[in-house]
């Protein structure tokens, strides 16, 4: 909606209520903003033209994979039925099919109900013919930084690799901890290791079955052959380049696996009650608030007349599907929240600032200060960070007894208090601290400044309450005061056009304070 301003200029005509509106500019103003984001995409298909108008002047770092190596990480992590990509082909092939599409990319991308390897050798084969086409586009026109990887370059020398990025970044590559290897770390912990990492390969094997190998390299190349048949020349060389590899891959038959649901379940956990332990010159509380918690918590305020999601906006949490990270799902049927089973102990992420501060106000207590948690937290390790493990773990971090607090750093980052300094026209931002499953566990990246709006929401943030003097189980206030102080905000969006943002959202930072600091 607004690829080259700060803040989108004027929203009118979006569709777009008062709380989706200014969702929507402190978002830009977020991403447009300082310091520099990486923002990470896969499969964009037919989006990656719009994505990449969105950042006109952003270099761009291309991680390619051979079409047998993807095959053998969707066999592996059995990511065709989890994260339906039955579903993405049809979407896709549907949209191939629109007037001004049909042409070229309606041969690639047949309706005929194929099978997964097949459909998936042409989707591999469209997404890369899509980004060739778009990369070529950028170097003609604004002549965007462009540098490619391939997953087969950085099995055969990592370290080189990882080098090279870190001066195309122009950061420093961050050092390793050799006395907590992340392979123990792992085995300790039970989560969803999707996205874990911690396992290096040195050699390039394709666990498939030869048929399914085959039907996804031959379709590959099928597509590609009539893809050259409508495409610039130029575009397919590049596609083909990055689709190279595949007799790189020693083939092996996958090893016989048990028949399980789909959904694996980790194990029940027991957790010790909640307390607060002294911590420098404030209490933190032992454990970080869990799914359970958040989703009492959304479900006392959704009787109370203040849902979560407002037209398509969310408030407090972002209600993600369990295949994508989501815990927190809401029951349409009997207006209750639920917790995706087996994660009841662990941390609710996904939450917003505003989600934040309302569990603080509710429970009687406070989010930390950046200066508070820089002092907690001096000279502690962090415990589950990097992508170890591939997903927050428990809240309760084995060895620590009830009266420790659990997960002082790691696991995942915390919302603070306070923020930055912004001019009034700018959306007000809030600290975010510490270390999480997905981000780096060294003391320079603990302490790192970083800072989100308000309404952001990520699945590295949560949250960690404190007590202090003014703060106890008395101070909380109830979800019906609660929802009032949400819903007039949400109001004051309705006929707040015009107003600054940073205005606009100092009122809800002042609604969801405690009564000294209103």
């Amino acid at each position: 909606m607004s690829p080259r301003s700060r803040v989108a200029v004027d929203l009118d005509g979006t569709g777009l209520d008062g709380l989706g509106q200014h969702h929507l500019a402190c978002a830009l103003s977020d991403l447009y903003g300082q310091p520099r984001h990486l923002v990470k995409e896969t499969n964009l298909f037919f989006a990656t033209d719009t994505v990449l108008g969105l950042l006109p002047h952003s270099p761009v770092l291309i991680l390619t994979r051979a079409p047998i190596g993807i095959a053998s990480s969707f066999a592996r992590g059995r990511l065709w039925d989890r994260w339906r990509y039955g579903e993405r082909y049809a979407q896709v092939a549907a949209t191939a099919r629109s007037p001004r599409r049909r042409e070229e990319f309606g041969p690639l991308l047949p309706q005929d109900n194929p099978e997964e390897a097949v459909a998936l050798g042409r989707l591999i084969a469209v997404n890369t013919l899509l980004l060739a086409r778009a990369v070529h586009r950028d170097l003609a026109g604004c002549g965007r930084d462009c540098t490619v990887v391939s997953y087969e370059q950085h099995v055969s020398d990592r370290v080189a690799v990882l080098a090279g990025l870190a001066r195309q970044l122009k950061i420093a590559l961050p050092a390793a901890d050799p006395s907590r290897p992340a392979e123990a770390l792992a085995a300790t912990v039970s989560a969803d290791a999707t996205f874990a990492t911690t396992g290096h390969r040195d050699e390039l094997v394709a666990e498939l079955d030869a048929r399914a190998a085959e039907l996804v390299v031959h379709h590959t190349a099928v597509t590609m052959a009539r893809a050259r048949e409508v495409f610039d020349a130029q575009v397919t060389a590049t596609a083909a380049e990055w689709l190279a590899g595949d007799e790189l891959y020693e083939v092996r038959q996958p090893p016989a696996r048990r028949r399980t649901s789909v959904r694996t379940l980790p194990p029940a956990q027991s957790i010790p009650a909640f307390a607060y332990c002294p911590v420098k010159r404030v209490s933190w509380r032992n454990l970080l608030v869990t799914n359970v918690e958040m989703a009492d918590l959304l479900t006392m305020l959704h009787a109370a007349g203040a849902p979560n999601s407002r037209l398509g906006t969310n408030l407090l949490v972002c209600p993600m599907p369990h295949e994508r990270g989501g815990r927190l799902h809401f029951d349409a049927g009997r207006r209750v929240w639920r917790v995706s089973p087996g994660y009841e102990s662990h941390p609710a992420y996904w939450v917003t600032w505003a989600g934040a501060a309302a569990m603080a106000a509710w429970l009687g207590a406070r989010l930390p200060t950046r200066a508070e948690a820089l002092e907690a937290t001096a000279g502690a390790r962090a415990y589950n960070c990097d992508y170890a493990v591939g997903d927050a773990s428990s809240v309760a971090e084995p060895g620590r007894s009830p009266h420790q607090v659990h997960h002082l750093v790691g696991n995942l980052q915390i919302w603070c208090g306070d923020g930055p300094d912004q001019p009034v026209a700018e959306p007000v931002q809030r600290y975010l601290f510490g270390a999480a499953w997905n981000t780096p566990g060294s003391e320079e990246a603990i302490g790192a400044v970083r800072s989100r709006y308000l309404l952001g929401s990520s699945r590295g943030v949560g949250v960690r309450l404190v007590r202090d003097s003014r703060t106890t189980a008395t101070s909380g206030l109830g979800a019906w005061e609660l929802a009032n102080r949400l819903n007039r905000w949400i109001d004051t969006l309705e006929g707040g056009t015009g107003r600054p943002l940073g205005e606009l959202d100092r009122l809800l930072t002042s609604a969801l304070a405690r009564p000294d600091e209103s």
